[in-house]
């Protein structure tokens, strides 16, 4: 089957599929809230836009009530487009916006992410999953209503598999992070176990999206890819669309309470091999090769995808490698010195979230950057500290 390069745009004056008009106002007063107080925290010299990006930007966002009124349950996340700002004046903005992001989140009841974008830097963005979404579904709240149109065409159609490497790597770190919460007795309040099950929903819909980039069919909207997976003929369709579904269900209408009795230990399970079949099958469509043994893919030699190409992305990683973990690792570990260190989790996470000898412990302990033998609890421990500065 053939898809448009070019899909139809969403809907601009919706933030939800079904909610209705008390829904639909509260998440907009909650928009001029948030549009007041950036433009209130940007020099007005220097503020070009504020463009809301991800679900409620695209009409597919999720709500519930709370005794009786409609509230957000996803994020709302944005990028703060600023122009002529030096580099020190933007990292001063950040800080000020990360601020801003935590006393906004008290206000609306999610959580309120504040990126920069110079508008410089529009017209050669990164060709990302993330910037061809947004490009694609967004939608501007304060400022210049046409303020990515300097951006260049990004068809969902062109975009590399590593796009979905890096997706696989950041929602399978949240069943390492269940796995640890397990392990750690941190599953016991209600909130720690909605968590738990919001993180594993968040790997499945991943999981999606995976299939469909491998199959040459992803598109950005939850709607057309419930549609397509029902259409794709693959290894365990009858048992991943049930898991698939119930994600679809707890994004738009969060009901966790139906899930108080459930065995987190064994749902874990389900969506970690889920994940694991998953990914093995993405790679192997990107490496274009059978992706053979985790231990294999372990190794330095196979390359994931998330370093710059050429000798300008070799002096990155290097530097990057000499300032995060030291220039004896340049000497000791050259093969993983000279990848990009979201290759080192990528390449270990398989390891990490599997049986105990899926990989071997010293490979894991080489490709994190560890100088001495690791237990699993320190090494889940490196590796979560790293994700976090590197996903």
């Amino acid at each position: 089957m053939e898809y448009p390069e070019t899909e139809p745009a969403p809907p601009v004056n919706r933030y939800t599929p079904d909610g209705d008009e008390a829904v639909e106002l509260r998440i907009d007063n909650d928009q001029q809230l948030i549009a007041a107080a950036v433009m209130d925290a940007v020099p007005k010299s220097d503020f070009r836009a504020l463009v809301l990006i991800g679900g409620y930007a695209r009409g597919e966002g999720g709500f519930r009530h709370v005794d009786g009124k409609p509230e957000p349950y996803n994020d709302y996340d944005y990028f703060v487009v600023v122009r002529g700002m030096s580099h020190s004046a933007i990292q001063t903005l950040k800080k000020t916006l990360l601020e801003l992001g935590h006393f906004l989140t008290t206000r609306v009841g999610v959580e309120v992410d504040l990126a920069v974008l110079k508008e410089e830097a529009l017209p050669a963005a990164e060709y990302s999953l993330m910037h061809a979404e947004m490009l694609w579904g967004h939608k501007v709240v304060g400022g210049d209503a046409d303020i990515l149109a300097a951006m260049p065409p990004m068809p969902f159609a062109g975009l590399g598999l590593a796009e979905f490497t890096r997706l696989m790597l950041n929602r399978g770190s949240l069943l390492l992070m269940n796995r640890d919460a397990l392990v750690s007795g941190n599953c016991n309040t209600a909130q720690q176990r909605e968590q738990f099950m919001k993180y594993l929903f968040k790997a499945v819909l991943a999981c999606g999206d995976a299939q469909l980039a491998a199959a040459g069919q992803y598109h950005p909207s939850y709607s057309e890819k419930w549609r397509r997976l029902q259409q794709l003929q693959c290894d365990e369709q009858e048992r991943f669309l049930p898991q698939y579904e119930m994600a679809l269900q707890a994004r738009f209408h969060p009901a966790y309470e139906q899930y108080d009795s459930a065995d987190l230990g064994q749902c874990l399970q389900q969506v970690t091999d889920l994940w694991l079949l998953t990914l093995a099958h993405l790679e192997s469509v990107r490496l274009d090769t059978c992706s053979g043994s985790w231990a294999e893919y372990a190794s330095p030699a196979i390359s994931k995808g998330q370093s710059a190409p050429g000798l300008r992305g070799l002096v990155r990683n290097v530097g990057v490698t000499v300032r995060d973990y030291g220039v004896r690792e340049l000497l000791t570990n050259l093969r993983w010195s000279l990848r990009y260190p979201r290759e080192r989790l990528i390449s270990t996470l398989p390891g990490l979230l599997g049986e105990q000898g899926l990989v071997h412990d010293s490979q894991l302990v080489k490709a994190l950057g560890l100088t001495t033998v690791a237990g699993r609890r320190e090494m889940t421990r490196s590796y979560l500290e790293q994700w976090h500065r590197y996903a």
